[in-house]
């Protein structure tokens, strides 16, 4: 039997974030969504996520900013940026920071699920 895994999908858009979750959602999986960093980080306190999957342009915490905040708390677990708006500096931030993939918007529901399914054979 697989490990229970908790994914975080962050996207200030609602559609996106319940489009994530439906994408994702499986026996072994479960997907909470946040709509900004903040609320994300608020999540972060209180359940112990696998993955969390990002926007980077959203008001008041972007993906960087929650990027950041989760690296500075020791989270260890595996981040996925999912965003159409990137910039190479912000790419190469991302890189610096571990992410483990960078996705663009819009995303592809087969290729989301592989690559969540090629990161929880780490988790």
């Amino acid at each position: 039997m697989k490990k229970k895994v908790h994914i975080l999908a962050v996207d200030d858009e609602p559609i996106i974030g319940e489009s994530i979750a439906y994408v994702l959602e499986a026996p072994h999986r479960t997907v909470a969504v946040a709509k900004d960093g903040q609320e994300a980080l608020a999540l972060a306190e209180k359940e112990n996520f696998d993955v969390v999957i990002t926007d980077h342009r959203m008001p008041r915490s972007g993906g960087l900013e929650l990027v950041r905040k989760l690296r500075q708390r020791k989270y260890d677990g595996k981040i996925v940026v999912l965003s159409a708006y990137l910039s190479p500096e912000n790419i190469g931030t991302y890189e610096e920071l571990a992410v483990d993939e960078v996705v663009s918007k819009p995303f592809d529901s087969t290729e989301l699920r592989d690559i969540i399914a090629d990161l929880e054979e780490d988790i």
